[in-house]
């Protein structure tokens, strides 16, 4: 049986669209301002502490939420001889809606850099490979305002799942490995020419450029 390599990604992303963690406040200030007016108009005029105790109990309320999904966890990573999944799984019809498939040959490189959660993982995609692409600007707007009438049922694409542009790519935040282990768990599975890059900074993922495919190795094999 084939080795498969399966990761946590930290996150909203794998489950909701780009853009859904910042509607939350939002409707935090909405519901305030909803607050203070039903308390004036209900009583003609709402004392100051009882109208600052319910915009703080609305502002910790909203960063608690805030923070719960700024820092969920799926596992939405798993790859191994046959390619790369992103997105969790599913048991929907048309599971391409929460689900991208890459089978190795789609792969340029990837590049690997330590963050404080884990690694961050980009897979910049080959010239060959057919992705699904963020939304423009026009569609996400509407997005936007969908999600903000309905943010339980959020709508569109997982932005984990849709690529960056120029060049095609995808980055994933891993919280559940170091750069080397996961470096050392894709090469077991990834192909021998594909190169696998850690990077020190994010920053330089901007300014790096990975050599081609046959000039990079394999990270040294573990002595026995």
């Amino acid at each position: 049986m084939d080795d498969v390599v399966t990761c946590v990604v930290l996150g909203p992303g794998s489950r909701r669209p780009r853009g859904f963690l910042w509607i939350v406040p939002v409707w935090f200030v909405v519901l305030g301002a909803v607050a203070l007016a039903v308390g004036r108009h209900a009583s003609g005029k709402m004392p100051l502490w009882l109208g600052v105790t319910e915009l703080g109990g609305l502002a910790i309320a909203g960063f608690i939420v805030f923070c719960v999904l700024a820092t969920v966890r799926h596992h939405a990573f798993r790859a191994a001889s046959a390619g790369i999944w992103i997105g969790v799984t599913t048991k929907r019809r048309r599971p391409r809606l929460r689900q991208v498939y890459l089978a190795w040959p789609d792969v340029a490189h990837l590049r690997m850099v330590p963050r404080h959660y884990g690694v961050l993982l980009e897979i910049t995609l080959s010239p060959i490979a057919v992705t699904a692409r963020r939304p423009g600007i026009a569609r996400q707007a509407m997005l936007a305002v969908f999600m903000l009438l309905l943010p339980g049922f959020g709508g569109g694409r997982p932005a984990l799942t849709a690529a960056r542009r120029y060049p095609p790519r995808y980055r994933i935040r891993i919280c559940d490995r170091t750069t080397g282990e996961l470096r050392l768990a894709l090469a077991s599975v990834a192909p021998e020419a594909l190169p696998l890059l850690m990077v020190p900074t994010r920053r330089a993922l901007r300014y790096t450029i990975p050599a081609p495919r046959e000039a990079i190795g394999r990270p040294p094999a573990p002595v026995a």
